[in-house]
């Protein structure tokens, strides 16, 4: 204690002085953009949710958030803080980590349990500090690493939401030009994720490195363009902001320090940071300093002042001890928060040296002390003085520091360094001792795989590179190479570099000797590789290499694993029936093995080809036996793709009880899963069956919302299919404009207008099928034609028989109907039911039974296709197929009416009218209405429980105005109120009418005189 008083004694801000400067200094000159990040605090909804303050090393960056920090606090917000560092730009969710762990830790397990419906789990694999995930943890894990880590960041946005509707939450992230690249991942998915929480994300970043980190760039450009993000650019302290900071600061006069002050602007040019140290150094030097109660020293052209920022700090750093300035040097190799027991043991001083240090260096305002997850640790107070501190030590005395202080942490570890690879790595790497270079490549390669381990895939292949690059091919031993060589193939593969790969695969197998029993899966690996870069014929040749050397090495389940994959690779390119032969050898060896979760894949595997290719017993024969034994084994993900393909399968087939029941079943797996990955597949047959079924206000809000989900989560195989279903809606409700937004978006990321692109059959024939249908609703049917023709050319050429029946064979004939082609129409009907006889599809004889009368009808025979067209009617209802069976209803009301049984045609227009009118159908309503009239007959009224035409009061007055021929602006001055407001009413009109797209304000007010609310004049 008397040398830790000794050493506090012996500061030169507590003598000699007269008064110090407080440690920190007043906020000056940022009213302006207070205001603006508090207003972002109070908007609502709609309001971006995301704030990236940047500008120049020093100017008040810091200081601003600090402030912001401090108010939110003041409001009841709880606020988390965290900061990146350059040593944790490889770390995976560094600066996450940092703002949240000492929440996390310090929260009750209840109260965690909560707030992420028992996924805690999935936190820890974004913060391992909280522990490592158990068993349960890794087996609900189980999927396609693309779909976990969505997972993993979806569960965390879910968490922040729910804890931020407890308490209104402020998020602080600081220099953001050192984040690792998963952090900025998972800053960008939560910006879309959080919007209408009590939320603000606040991140910072230095200007002049911006440039250099592109994932950076591309991450504010992402969010600002689409409205999640505001970005505020924070320039230097004007002449006036310096002088009203020294008076406020020195207590002194403005007057007084007028001249000071312009002079200190003039060599600043208004930095904040530093102005702030050269006031410091100049108190601590005495050149600014009290006498009698008041600060002197303010002709300041007297004396020379430190030109530059550098100048300022070392000056202050000049008076320090040398035990001091050596703590303070290893701190800045350090790079990052230190806890206490590591800076004792790099600087290599006893305990109360090292607290004699800090403390003088907290005093000083270098250093700043706070809490951490349960301990103290030690951090610059600003990363300039620790940048300065760090370039003053020149590059040789600071690669000789990286490895004292690399050789005293993983001394200090002991036996948990690999928890600490990652820092490890960093230090070890950056000296130039051949001695550590071995070290190095360990802890580069150990940090690359426990970045494997946790999905964060780009700092996986940044530590693994650089691994490689410190390896002496020629000269390492062949295991470390091939332990090496697949963790990075496998980075590039997550990556989906499958290029870079691909060679690194083959560099993989080269290094492992035909008789090694890892070689069959390397060639598994490969193969699989080829079959995503397009190359089958290679991959064909990877699997039977590896299938021989499996066989002759007796590993049965490598076998079974190639056998997987290769029948993939087959039906990739269309080859179904040898796919199903080549799991049909797989299956009894799997059985032989007796491993039940090999089985389930094998299982999994046919009845997911069988779904597409028929026959559909045998798809859910192999479905339940992939359920039944993922469940034993607890394989989440085999399990509900076993389900989700059977209820394709009875959804497309047109039994729609059982797609129901297996629809809620494997609702339940993706929210036991937390997964909105899976829980965006379910969506995807729940839209399309409201569809059918009538349910379209709610099929279009389930629509809309898993659209903008899937684009904010890059699902561009399901995307396609979502934004095609929902257009489907608004085609039957005749608002064509945004149908084709929808449409033209589904084209666009399917790629089917560019050339070259690689097909998926599950992206492209969806958005042909969108496309076809959309063209038939606009008269367009040769167009129709040619894009169903596209679409059924890739459907048939890879067996996917379940696509060409469910509404690509049936759009190809009703364009080919109506654009008077009644052979080929005929021809597509006889395909329909050869296809639906081959594999029972009851859905497929009722389109072919339809279209099969529509032909008749057209060919001169109505009053023979009434009974048969009545019959397919009656048919697709009862699966229930309500909208189809509805526009086929219509037909039939022509038919009858065509044959002179008129009070029969009007008994099915007024249940197709009724229907329309429940679902809104704006073009088939118009149609039915004008049948009516054809017949001399006045068409129903259009009313619902909530008035005349289902209108509020206020929209019927508009209505009836726009039918007596009055302009918006003189409706407005009828009723007295805004143009606006009657353009929101109108919005608002039409889609409840069911009217869209040109003429819309004629056709309502045909509505209007039809339903009896006006006079025809």
């Amino acid at each position: 204690m008397a040398e830790l008083t000794k050493t506090r004694a012996q500061r030169p801000n507590d003598v000699g002085l007269g008064g110090e400067l407080p440690r920190l200094l007043p906020l000056v000159g940022r009213t302006r953009e207070l205001a603006l990040l508090e207003a972002l605090m109070e908007e609502g909804e709609d309001a971006s949710r995301v704030v990236f303050v940047h500008g120049e090393g020093g100017v008040g960056k810091s200081r601003l958030v600090a402030e912001l920090a401090a108010r939110a606090e003041r409001r009841s917000w709880e606020v988390v803080r965290g900061r990146a560092y350059p040593v944790e730009t490889g770390v995976p969710y560094a600066v996450f980590s940092d703002a949240w762990l000492p929440l996390l830790t310090s929260m009750d397990p209840s109260r965690l349990t909560v707030l992420t419906r028992g996924g805690e789990a999935d936190l820890r694999y974004l913060f391992p500090a909280l522990g490592q995930p158990d068993e349960e943890g890794f087996r609900v894990a189980s999927g396609e690493p693309e779909e976990f880590r969505t997972r993993i960041m979806w569960n965390f946005a879910e968490f922040v939401k729910r804890y931020a509707g407890r308490t209104p939450l402020l998020c602080v992230l600081e220099d953001l030009q050192w984040a690792d690249a998963s952090s900025l991942e998972l800053l960008h998915f939560l910006a879309r994720q959080v919007t209408g929480a009590p939320i603000l994300i606040a991140c910072t970043y230095n200007d002049q490195e911006r440039d250099r980190r592109r994932a950076l760039v591309r991450t504010e450009r992402s969010l600002e363009a689409i409205g999640a993000a505001h970005v505020m650019k924070l320039e230097p302290l004007t002449r006036d902001h310096v002088g009203e900071l020294v008076s406020r600061s020195f207590e002194t006069d403005g007057e007084v320090v007028r001249d000071f002050a312009g002079v200190l602007y003039g060599w600043t040019r208004g930095n904040a940071f530093f102005v702030e140290e050269i006031l410091k150094a100049m108190a601590t030097s005495g050149r600014l300093r009290k006498e009698g109660g008041t600060w002197v020293g303010w002709d300041a052209k007297e004396f020379g002042m430190p030109a530059s920022i550098r100048d300022a700090i070392l000056s202050r750093v000049g008076e320090f001890t040398d035990e001091t300035r050596r703590v303070l040097d290893r701190a800045a190799i350090v790079g990052n928060r230190v806890n206490f027991g590591v800076l004792e043991s790099i600087s290599g001083y006893d305990a109360t040296t090292v607290l004699s240090a800090v403390e003088e260096l907290c005093h000083a305002g270098l250093l700043e002390e706070r809490p951490d997850a349960g301990q103290v640790v030690y951090d610059f107070r600003h990363p300039l003085a620790r940048q300065t501190l760090y370039d003053e030590l020149g590059l040789q005395r600071a690669r000789i520091l990286h490895g004292k202080v690399a050789e005293s942490m993983e001394a200090h570890y002991g036996a948990t360094a690999d928890e600490h690879a990652d820092e490890l790595a960093y230090h070890f790497a950056r000296t130039d001792s051949h001695k550590f270079r071995d070290k190095a490549t360990r802890y580069l390669v150990s940090a690359g795989r426990r970045a494997l381990d946790r999905h964060a895939d780009a700092e996986a292949l940044a530590y693994l590179e650089s691994a490689l690059e410190r390896t002496d091919v020629e000269a390492m031993e062949p295991e470390w190479l091939r332990s090496l060589i697949p963790l990075l193939a496998r980075a590039h593969t997550r990556a989906g570099n499958f290029d870079e790969a691909a060679t690194l695969w083959e560099k993989a197998l080269e290094l492992v000797p035909e008789e090694h029993p890892d070689r069959p899966s390397v060639l598994r690996t490969l193969g699989m590789t080829a079959v995503w870069r397009g190359r089958h014929r290679d991959a064909r040749g990877h699997f039977d290499e590896g299938l021989r050397l499996a066989a002759r090495g007796g590993d049965r389940h490598a076998v079974v694993r190639l056998l997987v994959a290769k029948a993939h690779g087959l039906h990739e390119i269309g080859s179904g029936t040898e796919a199903l032969g080549v799991l049909a050898d797989a299956l009894p060896v799997a059985e032989q093995i007796g491993d039940p979760g090999l089985l389930a894949r094998v299982h999994r595997a046919l009845a997911l080809l069988h779904v597409w290719v028929g026959p559909p017993e045998k798809a859910i024969a192999h479905g339940e036996r992939a359920i039944e034994l993922a469940d034993s084994v607890g394989d989440a993900s085999v399990g509900f793709w076993a389900r989700w393909g059977l209820a394709v399968l009875f959804g497309m087939r047109g039994d729609t009880d059982r797609m129901k029941r297996g629809l809620d079943e494997i609702n339940r797996l993706a929210d036991e899963i937390r997964s909105p990955v899976l829980r965006l597949w379910t969506t995807d047959m729940a839209v399309e069956h409201a569809y059918a079924t009538g349910d379209w206000d709610t099929g279009i809000a389930r629509g809309e919302q898993a659209i903008s989900l899937a684009r904010s989560l890059s699902q561009r195989t399901l995307l396609p299919r979502l934004l095609v279903w929902t257009s489907q809606f608004h085609v039957a409700r005749g608002d064509l404009e945004k149908a084709e937004s929808l449409v033209r978006e589904a084209v666009d990321i399917s790629g089917i207008e560019s050339d070259g692109a690689i097909v998926d059959v599950h992206q492209v024939v969806p958005t042909y099928i969108g496309l076809a249908s959309y063209l038939v609703h606009l008269g367009d049917y040769e167009e129709a034609i040619e894009a169903a023709e596209k679409g059924l050319e890739i459907a048939e050429g890879t067996g996917y028989t379940l696509w060409i029946m469910h509404q690509l064979l049936p759009v190809l004939a009703e364009a080919c109907l109506w654009a008077g082609h009644l052979d080929r129409a005929a021809e597509v009907g006889a395909r329909m039911r050869a296809h639906a006889e081959r594999i029972d599809h009851r859905l497929g004889r009722a389109w072919a039974d339809a279209c099969e009368s529509l032909v008749r009808w057209k060919r001169g025979d109505p009053e023979g296709a009434v009974d048969q067209m009545l019959a397919a009617a009656e048919e697709l209802e009862s699966i229930p197929m309500i909208w189809p069976a509805t526009r086929l209803r219509r037909q039939v009301a022509g038919r009858l009416y065509d044959i002179g049984r008129k009070d029969d045609a009007l008994d099915q227009l007024r249940i197709v009218h009724a229907a329309c009118v429940s679902v809104r159908a704006g073009l088939e309503l118009e149609k039915t209405r004008g049948m009516f009239r054809e017949m001399e007959v006045r068409p129903p009224s259009i009313s619902t429980a909530e008035g005349p035409l289902g209108l509020t009061e206020a929209e019927l007055r508009v209505a009836l105005l726009v039918t007596q021929g009055k302009s918006n602006k003189g409706i407005a001055t009828e009723l007295r109120c805004a143009t606006g407001t009657v353009r929101t009413h109108l919005q608002n009109i039409y889609p409840k009418l069911g009217i869209g797209g040109a003429g819309a304000r004629h056709r309502l007010g045909n509505m209007v005189r039809e339903a009896g609310l006006a006079d025809e004049g």
